[in-house]
């Protein structure tokens, strides 16, 4: 798995622009807080979060306010249609904990097997 671009100062936004279900370019409203991608490690962003419409995109990077899709319906949701102005987050998903999660587990276990 590729390591995730995560940043503690992101700043809630909205949509700029709808989204179609196949759409990979995501318009917001302002992305300037937003990690952009520029390492080579994606970051996730959620849209909708809390609602019957909530959808996490896996985001390859950014350039200014626009958002270059990996994968849409990323870690458990279902790609979807959603209208401007639907709100977007940056997030840490459930993939990543569990990776991390495996890695200590695995490293604990290597230390105690002295191997």
């Amino acid at each position: 798995m590729l390591r995730r671009e995560f940043l503690g100062s992101v700043v809630a936004t909205t949509l700029s622009t709808s989204v179609g279900y196949f759409d990979t370019i995501i318009s917001i409203t302002d992305g300037s807080t937003f990690p952009t991608g520029s390492s080579g490690n994606p970051f996730v962003i959620v849209i909708s979060r809390g609602t019957v419409n909530e959808e996490k995109i896996l985001i390859s990077s950014r350039s200014s306010n626009n958002l270059f899709v990996s994968q849409r319906g990323y870690d458990g949701t279902t790609p979807q249609s959603h209208t401007a102005p639907s709100s977007v987050d940056h997030v840490l998903d459930a993939l990543t904990i569990q990776d991390m999660n495996r890695s200590t587990y695995d490293n604990e276990v290597n230390l105690w097997m002295a191997v």
